[in-house]
């Protein structure tokens, strides 16, 4: 049959508005690890976060003080050139002409000054991109080193904001702002020493007491929109979230008939966000109006002035009070970066403490303890005094331990919310145990000996946008299209593979969606056949199919359990009658296990030597 998703089939949780990327069906809740990205790691806002070493290294220092020096050398050539202009009229009154060497000097000034801004152009715009690229490394590895559960509570649209918007605002502001901003603010002093040295001391003096009103000027403007900034960016990235769940939970959305509903709230929000936004760049461009006539027009009107009085008193010539005025134009650079300064400077500053948080967020396999020498052979998996629990004050497992030995088939049962997809998310490192360790093979839970010795088939699969055969290459890259085939017959999906057009190159679409919940199950049980590891873990990988995929499904899982440790999380009767012991948990009381081969029933007596126990074990 071609692999399309039925409509019997049921629906798999793909999100939706208000929903949690960590959730999984039947309540359980997505762990929080005391801070997640996004800009808010145990819940404090993001400006209270100091900012992050590794944000603040993305750019090396170099980067920034390349432009700077670029900026001051087009400062003092064009600063060159203006003196010279000045000495050109000074010869022209006196009835000179020009000499060659003074128009050669001049047009080298000239190229000198172009130069330098292309340069420095070109030189931010490399910097910027390679901060981007660190900034994303950086942002991708926390991401990865931090895991699910950590992340379970962050609404996929503010991560991707994060990782977006943020990442260039922070880009643009470190690697290229902070440099030329510098020069700007910096050149004044260069052009006035130049004034002093060239032209006339004391007028460079009087100048240079309007100078300190340029950082008041950029204090000011950084205290007067601080707040503002930071609301606007607040609703830009809660709009981004509430968009990208609204289209992931499309179909949901428009089945409950709650499409239109949530399309009018996202018009209002844009809206609000647009009045937001309009409402600072309207104060933004009053205050630059403002600024810019008054100290502008202060500055060369000053300077006007006091050529002409210096002019008068004999102190200077007529093409040195030419040159004094047009030399105070570039003392009104930095006025210009007023408007710059909000639009990159402050959100830059603000994503770089949203980024700050995002990497400040505890990987949650900090915390693993090393295997203890001398513990004889090793167990497939095992549970040493574990403590374990998700919020904080809430214990999922308390000095629980469990030894499950190389080859055994274990089927962990129980009341729902007593600790049995817990127990799985230990094994796999996703969750660090508050006390006790957790041991795969004899390896800590969440190292890469301990990972590489597990597959894992959940509830639900994700598949990434793409074919089947890159999906099964997640789990083996170098994999022939022999070794796919054979994954995926054994898997009981090769049929229907093979009555496709495309076979291995027939398109999953986004999240699995074109195809079935069984057929994503499948591939899920093809990719551990490549995985081809020691220890399976099942989190009821047929709780949500219908009949038919489950016997494929139980089918392809029998296969794969041979020769392998199997540790399945299932209520089903057939699942704990095939299993070599039963652990169950329970809710309010302790842990047990026992041999399901004694009497078939997962509530007798225990009668594994290696029990389970414990004291209450939830979830």
């Amino acid at each position: 049959m071609p692999v399309t998703r039925p409509e019997s089939a049921p629906e798999r949780q793909n999100g939706h508005p208000g929903a949690q990327p960590g959730s999984k069906p039947g309540g359980r809740p997505a762990a929080h690890s005391g801070g997640h990205p996004g800009g808010r790691p145990g819940g404090h806002p993001a400006a209270a976060v100091p900012l992050d070493a590794r944000v603040v290294g993305a750019t090396p220092r170099a980067r920034i003080a390349v432009p700077l020096a670029l900026g001051w050398l087009q400062a003092l050539a064009l600063a060159g050139v203006l003196l010279l202009v000045g000495g050109a009229l000074d010869g022209i009154l006196a009835g000179e002409v020009p000499n060659a060497s003074s128009v050669i000097l001049m047009g080298a000034l000239v190229v000198a000054t172009a130069a330098a801004a292309a340069v420095s152009t070109v030189l931010v715009q490399r910097s910027k991109n390679s901060t981007e690229r660190a900034l994303r490394r950086l942002l991708v590895g926390q991401l990865f080193a931090v895991g699910p559960l950590a992340l379970g509570r962050e609404r996929t649209g503010s991560l991707v904001s994060t990782a977006t918007a943020s990442i260039d605002r922070a880009s643009a502001y470190r690697a290229g702002f902070l440099g030329p901003i510098i020069a700007s603010l910096t050149t004044p002093l260069l052009v006035l020493a130049v004034i002093a040295v060239a032209i006339d001391p004391l007028t460079a003096g009087l100048l240079l007491l309007l100078v300190p009103l340029i950082p008041l000027i950029i204090i000011g403007v950084q205290r007067a929109f601080r707040s503002s900034t930071g609301a606007y960016r607040r609703s830009a990235g809660q709009l981004s979230a509430a968009f990208l769940s609204a289209i992931q939970g499309l179909t949901t959305l428009t089945l409950n008939r709650a499409a239109a509903r949530t399309g009018e709230d996202l018009r209002e929000r844009g809206e609000q966000n647009r009045r937001r936004v309009m409402r600072l760049l309207a104060g933004n461009q009053v205050l630059i109006l403002a600024v810019d006539a008054v100290f502008s027009l202060a500055m060369i009107t000053g300077a006007a002035g006091l050529a002409v009085w210096r002019l008068g008193d004999g102190a200077i010539t007529p093409g040195q009070a030419a040159a004094l005025v047009l030399l105070s134009t570039l003392l009104t650079g930095p006025v210009d970066i007023v408007g710059q300064f909000f639009y990159i400077g402050m959100t830059g500053r603000n994503a770089e403490r949203e980024l700050s948080a995002a990497v400040a967020a505890r990987p949650v396999s900090d915390s693993a303890a090393p295997a203890p020498a001398g513990s004889g052979g090793a167990a497939a998996l095992e549970l040493r005094g574990v403590t374990a629990g998700y919020e904080r004050g809430q214990t999922v497992l308390s000095e629980y331990s469990l030894r499950i030995e190389p080859g055994e088939r274990v089927v962990v049962t129980g009341p729902s919310g007593s600790g049995k997809s817990t127990l799985l998310t230990l094994a796999q490192g996703l969750l660090a145990p508050r006390e006790g360790i957790v041991l795969v093979g004899g390896e800590p839970a969440g190292s890469s000996p301990a990972r590489a010795a597990l597959a894992v088939v959940e509830q639900t699969t994700f598949l990434f946008t793409g074919t089947v055969a890159d999906n099964l290459r997640v789990a083996k890259p170098d994999a022939s299209d022999d070794e796919l085939w054979a994954a995926l017959a054994a898997a009981e999906l090769g049929e229907d593979l093979e009555q496709s057009p495309d076979g291995l190159a027939t398109q999953v679409g986004e999240s699995g969606l074109s195809i079935s919940g069984g057929q994503a199950q499948r591939v899920a049980i093809a990719r551990a056949f490549l995985r081809d590891a020691s220890v399976l873990l099942l989190d009821e990988p047929t709780a949500q199919v219908d009949l038919r995929s489950e016997r494929l499904i139980t089918r392809a899982l029998a296969k794969l359990a041979e020769g392998r440790t199997v540790v399945m999380v299932s209520h089903r009767p057939t699942s704990i009658l095939a299993a070599d012991k039963v652990v169950t948990l329970e809710a309010t009381a302790t842990a047990s296990s026992h041999s399901a081969a004694a009497d078939g029933s997962p509530s007798g007596p225990p009668q594994h030597p290696g029990h389970p126990h414990g004291r209450g074990a939830r979830r």
